[in-house]
């Protein structure tokens, strides 16, 4: 497998979850050995998720933030 960031070898690695909150004690993940590069299911899910829209962080006039309460 080539690492997509850089193009270089990748190679499989089997991993045991300690902390076991997935429901899953053990998985794959694929490390690249030029830059470092780690690939699991979970990285891959959230790559494949777009990101949650956060209004709360945006900066708002303070016209603004005191209507809607944001502190």
């Amino acid at each position: 497998m080539k690492c997509p960031r850089c193009a270089g070898l990748m190679t499989r690695d089997d991993c045991l979850d300690l902390d076991d909150r997935g429901g899953e004690g053990r998985f794959v993940a694929w490390h690249c050995l030029i830059c470092g590069e780690i690939l699991d299911p979970l990285i891959l899910q959230h790559r494949r998720s777009p990101p949650e829209r956060q209004v709360d962080r945006a900066r708002l006039p303070l016209k603004v933030r005191h209507l809607l309460k944001v502190r």
